[in-house]
């Protein structure tokens, strides 16, 4: 009990310095702030003594391990822009691991910061960034970008400095194809977008199992822009691998006003399931226009995007109830209960999939610095190459993800070679059921059972 008390409070503390240091070293960022800063991290650690002496120990004896240089983590995510929020959450993941491993005496000894960079959603200002990380700041190691674009342009700079880096979420298929063979330091842990897609078709196969009813045709509903030619490339690749029927595929131009006529094309195609990619606003008419037709298909499953936005299910309430969707990440997967459950106290909302595999890759890097015994870019790149993490982090957490093994391999998908991918990526199935998200596959990931037919209202 004390020992988890100790940590706890340190975790604060940590956390309030790896901010300051991401302050310090992100792009934009102003002397005012940092009084403010230096203010929080000094509460902090004053908190963290008294409650540590509470405890029948110092925060200093508490910490006595961290010695020598940190090891700096450089991140480039959107810190300003329209994807602003999407940085902040994913910085939650990253600063939450740092804040626990160094409370819990970093590795090797050495302390972890966290050094920011800002790409604002631009490709040619996160090149710019990657460079003043690693050249200014030193950076040891590099995490990014969550827009695919903006992580290519960051691989090749570290490929040029010789600096490991690992996205976390980016899932464009061709970051890892042959063209891409070379790049020997960047690593993915996330799954491809092909990957999604063929989880969705696994997950309608395996459906059965609990609603007794085969799935054997399918239906795409989608936007006409590129998410929408993604998810119908990806049906197209692995339908007949799953004896799948494609009887329709019904588009629209994004920002629709009026769905009538597709969901009566769809209606009279009549599928087992329709499968779908839409932003928030044409996922919210779509389910409206099901309703106002009185059309209730027995099985949606979505591409996350605005299906799994926070206000789909604030838009439609009980309607809502019965679509699925893939999801990278959810507070009921019964391997990531504890450490949600933990997040959600410091932050007040809970994990979400980008937030959770920001959080594993620190652990990544932690356990690849430890195995290569330095910070060394050729040696940490090596260790990765060679880590095989099974159930859990060697003296740390579970993996709690949907899957539980993390191995980075070259292998061949749908024909294409792909190299340093997480050959064990997944995602998540969650259904809305009572209003909320429940994970309903893997089946040994949840004990949560499918609606079936969904029961749209």
């Amino acid at each position: 009990m004390k020992l988890k008390k100790i940590t706890s409070v340190l975790c604060v503390a940590a956390l309030a310095i790896s901010m300051l240091a991401g302050c310090a070293g992100g792009s934009g960022s102003s002397s005012s702030a940092a009084p403010a800063a230096a203010d929080a991290v000094t509460e902090a650690v004053t908190k963290a003594a008294e409650a540590a002496a509470d405890a029948g120990t110092t925060a200093t004896e508490a910490g006595a391990e961290l010695t020598g240089e940190p090891i700096k983590i450089g991140t480039i995510y959107a810190m300003s822009g329209g994807s602003a929020a999407i940085g902040t959450n994913i910085l939650r993941g990253i600063d939450f691991a740092v804040a626990e491993i160094n409370a819990a005496g970093g590795v090797n000894g050495r302390p972890l910061e966290v050094v920011r960079g800002d790409h604002a959603g631009d490709a040619a200002t996160g090149r710019s960034e990657a460079e003043r990380l690693i050249t200014q700041e030193k950076v040891d190691v590099m995490m990014g970008c969550h827009m695919s674009v903006v992580t290519e342009v960051v691989a090749q700079v570290c490929q040029q400095y010789g600096v490991p880096m690992i996205t976390a979420i980016s899932t464009l298929d061709r970051l890892s194809n042959e063209e891409h063979k070379d790049m020997d330091y960047f690593f993915r842990l996330c799954p491809l977008n092909s990957v999604y897609v063929e989880n969705m078709l696994m997950y309608l196969k395996d459906s059965a199992e609990q609603t007794g009813e085969e799935i054997k045709t399918v239906a795409i509903f989608t936007d006409r822009a590129a998410i929408g030619q993604e998810l119908i490339r990806c049906v197209e690749l692995f339908k007949d691998q799953y004896g799948i029927e494609l009887v329709a595929t019904v588009d629209y131009t994004s920002n629709a006003t009026d769905l009538s006529a597709q969901v009566l094309a769809l209606k009279q195609a009549d599928p087992d399931a329709i499968l779908c990619d839409s932003y928030i606003g044409d996922a919210t008419l779509f389910i409206q226009t099901l309703k106002e037709q009185n059309y209730s298909p027995k099985m949606i499953v979505a591409k996350a995007n605005g299906f799994t936005d926070p206000s789909f299910i604030t838009n439609l309430g009980a309607i809502s109830n019965g679509v699925a969707s893939v999801v990278e990440f959810n507070p009921d997967l019964v391997n990531g209960v504890e450490i949600n459950e933990e997040f959600k106290v410091q932050y007040g909302v809970d994990m979400n999939g980008h937030s959770a595999e920001s959080y594993t890759v620190v652990w990544l890097f932690k356990t690849a610095i430890e195995a290569a015994g330095s910070t060394d870019g050729e040696a940490v790149k090596n260790a990765l190459a060679e880590l095989d993490i099974q159930g859990e982090f060697p003296g740390g957490r579970k993996i709690i993800l949907p899957y539980d093994r993390i191995k980075f391999e070259n292998y061949d998908l749908a024909g294409e070679t792909h190299y340093r991918d997480n050959t064990s990526a997944s995602v998540a199935i969650a259904q809305i059921q009572d209003g909320e998200w429940k994970t309903v596959w893997p089946f040994s990931f949840t004990e949560t059972k499918i609606a079936y037919p969904a029961p749209l209202q």
